[in-house]
């Protein structure tokens, strides 16, 4: 066991325990869909945004924005033992400013955030970004990939580095279930097509696969286009590995439809975060985050508890905060 320091505190730097097992510094990853958040104002460019003005039946005004951010940020800032996320991926939000209105509300947590975002193709005006913590890891690199499915949200990429090792985080928001497979096949066609380029040049590359992809780990999309298995023994080459997939094993999700929980968010890692190189997600780490006050529990016999969503239809509530959970993990430096 070494000491060294850093940031003007001592810290504890674990080597090859007695047991096997490697331990480095670890770090928090999240995702996050956030149901809806708008801003105040109308662009003209793009039609579905009208919904979420302070005119509309949402009366989606400074006052209510106000409501959701604070909502959010509070359990944001909770994640992690209450140090908040080295990486939150985030969709459903309608452009950059959104997501530096919720930056500004961790300014608490005392990290350096940034974001990595560019407006996508949505009819409805929403987008997915990636906020990192520039004091943990440097940003080496950022994409931005189109999925040619009804102007569906564009696949957010980024290239992490730490001491020398890549982490490549990508936030995903693919088609809805209102659309039928083959628009969430083709989204799960372009991530693999990009997750193929990089294993080319690096077989053991670490990549994490963040967002809500509007599938069950079972559908086609993630099974077969996004090649994907539900347990990491004896995982072929190149398939990834759903670690979110015994979630919904034990009956629990991310979101509630109809009366049962599905699991339409994901963590999904390459082989090489299974490895003892450079970053390595943490075995049994991955969970949805729950704190008491996101869940909403119907007063009707028989409907089960769920998230406490901002809207109903176009009744808003206070105590809302998004119908989706969100889900972590733990990844460690090796």
């Amino acid at each position: 066991m070494l000491r060294t320091r850093l940031a003007g505190c001592w810290v504890l730097v674990f080597a090859l325990l007695p047991t096997g097992v490697l331990r480095g510094e670890e770090f928090f990853v999240a995702s996050w869909n956030l149901e809806n958040l708008f801003d105040t104002e109308d662009d003209p460019q793009v039609k579905g945004d009208e919904e979420y003005l302070p005119d509309a039946a949402k009366q989606w005004n400074q006052e209510r924005l106000g409501i959701k951010l604070k909502n959010l940020s509070i359990i944001v800032r909770k994640m992690n033992n209450g140090k908040g996320p080295d990486v939150l991926g985030v969709c459903e939000i309608e452009n950059r400013k959104a997501v530096e209105l919720l930056v500004e509300r961790l300014k608490p947590l005392g990290r350096k955030y940034q974001i990595v975002h560019q407006d996508s193709p949505s009819a409805r005006g929403i987008d997915c970004a990636i906020i990192f913590d520039a004091g943990v890891f440097s940003l080496g690199e950022a994409k931005f990939h189109h999925v040619a499915a009804d102007y569906t949200r564009d696949i957010v990429e980024v290239r992490l580095s730490r001491s020398g090792s890549n982490l490549y985080v990508f936030m995903n928001h693919w088609p809805s279930r209102g659309h039928d497979p083959p628009f969430r096949n083709k989204a799960g066609d372009v991530a693999r097509k990009r997750i193929d380029e990089i294993l080319a040049a690096e077989p053991q590359a670490d990549i994490l696969l963040l967002g809500d992809f509007n599938d069950e780990s079972t559908d086609e999309s993630i099974r077969e286009h996004l090649r994907t298995a539900t347990t990491s023994e004896n995982l072929p080459a190149g398939t990834m590995f759903d670690t979110t997939a015994t979630i919904k094993e034990e009956g629990r999700g991310t979101f509630v439809y109809k009366n049962k929980w599905d699991m339409l968010d994901h963590i999904i890692v390459s082989p090489g975060m299974l490895d003892t190189k450079g970053f390595q997600w943490k075995k049994g780490s991955s969970k949805t985050v729950d704190f008491p006050e996101q869940y909403y529990q119907p007063p009707y016999p028989g409907i089960i508890k769920r998230p406490s969503s901002s809207f109903s239809k176009d009744s808003f509530h206070k105590n809302g905060y998004s119908d989706h959970l969100p889900l972590s993990c733990t990844i460690v430096e090796l």
